[in-house]
């Protein structure tokens, strides 16, 4: 049996819905090929998921409720030194980090014992500004100095990493240009539930709206990588030019303040009587309120660097209820531009509330869909598996 530790870049069981290492390490521990040992970082108090892995509560000098960066200043040399104990009790195979400070100093721990255990660094997004997002804006003069200090650590663990897995092909181009080894892509996907047409009248009838409605909607993080001003103007518009548009928000904020900047914007465009706006649902949950949209939303800031690099698992999830998916460009977008609507200006979103009862997207949908089949995690994770088995057998070099 191979023992991985995950090093993950957030609370893996206090976090509000599960994130790309909740879905691949939940299904690589097997108990048979594979067992997985998890690092919690608490930044909430209380777990909001279940987990089949081995789960290891750091010791720590401070909480999450005085400050991010105080937490990881504080803490980072416990927590490097409590991860290496782990790895030499447990007896681990394979670290796989998705974290910087405590990945790093764990990285330097590991260089002065001469420790020989391979590294795969999960490069999930762009760290150096979501990171620095959560403390600064990234556009401003001491987010410029952070995202460029992020930056350094990440180059120092892609450097001393085995692998470098990405989910998209944009983060890969990062990588490279970082002067990662080997670079190997494991994509981002949907859970089995999303394998089924849901029928979303329940939902729609439970919220309020009439058959007649085009609800506009958005699921995910409310949080600094969206830009939902455009999307929010375009609502405004279109209701005021007497079409049915109503939007439906599904989701919150993280750690910003970036709600309160929607919040004034449905103020401004007047569309708050229009809107309804919905925490966190449970996972499951989650393809009956796409099936409830007619038309689902990537309101991705394209300048922000977060939002640049990001392969957004929501393309394949509205896929899979045969959504119409407009979204911002993105590469990751881009590439997909056969099967979803790319939209800049809420001039872009009005067209296509105008006309989606007359134009015919049927092509474009079910190809969508069809193509969303098939980016399962499961799939993802059995990539990940014969990635894991060739490092442990010595045909990746390290």
């Amino acid at each position: 049996m191979i023992r991985v530790l995950l090093i993950p870049s957030s609370d893996y069981l206090g976090h509000p819905f599960p994130q790309r290492h909740n879905h691949l390490f939940e299904r690589l521990h097997d108990s048979k090929e594979f067992e997985v040992h998890v690092i919690r970082f608490c930044f909430f108090d209380k777990p909001k998921l279940s987990t089949k892995t081995i789960i290891h509560e750091l010791p720590m000098e401070l909480k999450i409720n005085k400050s991010l960066a105080a937490y990881y200043a504080l803490n980072t040399p416990i927590f490097a030194s409590e991860i290496h104990r782990i790895v030499k009790r447990e007896t681990i195979d394979v670290v796989v980090m998705g974290n910087l400070a405590p990945a790093q100093a764990y990285l330097l721990i590991k260089q002065l014992t001469k420790d020989k255990v391979p590294i795969i660094f999960d490069m999930q997004d762009h760290y150096p500004s979501s990171a620095t997002g959560y403390l600064a804006n990234v556009m401003s003069f001491q987010g410029k100095i952070l995202t460029t200090s992020f930056e350094l650590i990440v180059k120092y663990i892609v450097k001393h990493s085995n692998i470098v897995t990405v989910p998209g092909f944009a983060l890969k181009l990062y990588a490279k240009k970082l002067g990662a080894r080997k670079i190997e892509t494991v994509p981002n996907g949907i859970g089995d539930h999303f394998l089924k047409l849901y029928d979303g009248s329940m939902i729609r009838k439970k919220l309020g709206f009439n058959d007649n409605d085009i609800i506009v909607g958005y699921v995910g993080s409310v949080e600094f990588w969206l830009d939902m001003e455009p999307l929010i103007k375009a609502v405004g518009i279109a209701i005021r030019r007497g079409l049915p548009v109503k939007l439906l928000i599904i989701g919150k904020h993280l750690q910003t303040s970036y709600p309160e900047k929607v919040e004034e914007w449905l103020r401004k465009y007047n569309v708050n009587d229009a809107t309804t706006w919905l925490n966190f649902v449970p996972y499951e949950e989650v393809p009956y309120h796409i099936a409830a949209m007619n038309i689902a939303t990537i309101p991705f800031n394209s300048h922000h660097p977060t939002a640049y690099y990001a392969a957004p698992n929501k393309i394949w999830e509205y896929l899979s209820q045969k959504k119409l998916v407009l979204a911002t460009p993105i590469p990751e977008t881009i590439v997909n531009n056969e099967i979803i609507i790319l939209v800049k200006k809420a001039k872009d979103y009005v067209k296509f509330f105008e006309t989606i009862r007359e134009v015919d997207l049927k092509d474009k949908i079910e190809k969508g869909y069809k193509k969303a089949l098939n980016r399962t995690w499961n799939n993802s994770v059995k990539i990940l598996a014969s990635l894991i088995k060739d490092l442990m057998s010595r045909k990746i070099s390290f």
